[in-house]
């Protein structure tokens, strides 16, 4: 049995600290990383358990978070009083407090991530308990930060941006890659629904013919098969066959997931570009008429909701292929007790072929969202293109 390290947790303290501050920085740049991780040492087997179990991931993810916020609400305060007395900094001042404020930040990040990991190993003794399969399996966690440099200036400089630097039509490139993979992803889960509608039907039959009594010799049974399988519109079914069915299901459903990953970074991707030129956008709108300003906030404003459309639609596909991934372990379960002639292997059988087969509706739903967001984007984008570019 292998061992392995897993990143159990990856908490970006750089969105969660910029929140918090509010936008009132003016003199003090936060760093562009800060990640507090939970790196934790498992068995192979543990980790195929622990990974796809939502229920211990949502409860980790909280209990890491909590300790997280906590250091990063502090870190947020003495941040802020820094900024209060910056304005008086010279450039010697500011370099010895932006030696001493990422110092503090990064002692406090050791610390909570320590505290994460803590809380990781108290977690998964709370959860193993009454699983007998898990009682023997231990797991060490250790916390891990990536801190960046911060920046402290001795004064406010000038905006040295020109309206042009501050296109932002480099976001609709990523955006519409995301959308091209959602639209392959649709395709996928549509093949997928129809192979586990054969699946189903080749269950139903094998579930009638093992159980009812039939009559004795092979060529009377295969008789029986095919009349089943003409009125379920299926070929003759067969362990084998349902089998390689189940094994293409799978692949499908792993091809979902890569692609789903592949979507999940764009729209990511095009969120922290939307919000690097948001900051630039902040310091030129000083220079800007103010009719232009109110233009360009408002679409940044519909451009943002748009975004955060397209996360939401992320979230649902995300959601969608886990639902498929249990659909695909209760297939081979049934399949798998069916063939060792297991007692009670009908529950199974039954569990399989009452699963709703919704993967490509429900994908297609988030697709279809997530397509009229990315039209809300381009058009944002271009008018703030307008009013950036062609009026420099």
């Amino acid at each position: 049995m292998g061992t392995k390290k897993w990143t159990a947790v990856d908490y970006d303290g750089a969105k969660y600290l910029a929140k918090a501050v509010g936008g009132k920085l003016e003199r003090i740049q936060l760093p562009k990383t800060m990640s507090l991780q939970v790196v934790i040492e498992l068995d192979d087997d543990l980790f195929k358990k622990l990974a796809k179990d939502p229920t211990w991931l949502a409860k980790l993810q909280e209990a890491a978070g909590d300790k997280a916020r906590t250091a990063l609400d502090a870190a947020a305060k003495d941040i802020l009083a820094v900024e209060a007395k910056a304005g008086k900094f010279d450039a010697k001042t500011a370099a010895i407090f932006t030696k001493d404020v990422q110092s503090m930040l990064e002692a406090r990040f050791k610390a909570a991530s320590g505290e994460m990991a803590d809380a990781s190993v108290k977690l998964f003794e709370s959860y193993k308990k009454g699983q007998k399969d898990l009682l023997e399996f231990r797991i060490k966690a250790g916390g891990k930060i990536l801190v960046t440099a911060l920046v402290i200036t001795a004064s406010v400089a000038g905006s040295a941006l020109t309206y042009g630097a501050l296109s932002p039509l480099g976001i609709v490139g990523v955006v519409r890659g995301g959308v091209t993979i959602s639209q392959e992803i649709v395709k996928l889960a549509l093949s997928a629904d129809q192979i586990a509608k054969v699946i189903q039907a080749e269950l139903k039959v094998l579930k009638k013919v093992m159980t009812d009594k039939q009559p004795k010799g092979n060529a009377a049974k295969e008789l029986g098969l095919n009349a089943l399988a003409k009125v379920a519109g299926i070929d003759t079914p067969s362990l084998k066959n349902c089998k390689s069915r189940i094994e293409l299901h799978k692949i499908d459903i792993g091809k979902i997931e890569k692609k789903s990953h592949e979507m999940s970074k764009k729209i990511y991707e095009a969120m922290d570009l939307q919000a690097d030129w948001a900051k630039k956008f902040d310091k030129a709108k000083k220079s800007m008429p103010a009719p232009r300003v109110g233009k360009i906030s408002t679409a940044l404003e519909k451009s943002e909701k748009a975004l955060d459309i397209l996360i939401k639609g992320t979230i649902k596909v995300n959601e969608s292929v886990e639902r498929a991934e249990k659909r695909q372990l209760a297939f081979e379960a049934a399949l798998e007790k069916m063939e060792d002639g297991i007692p009670g292997w009908v529950k199974y059988v039954d569990l399989a072929i009452g699963l709703a087969l919704d993967l490509g509706m429900g994908i297609a739903d988030a697709n279809n969202a997530i397509e009229k967001a990315v039209t809300v984007v381009l058009s944002c984008e271009q008018l703030i293109a307008t009013e950036t570019i062609d009026r420099a």
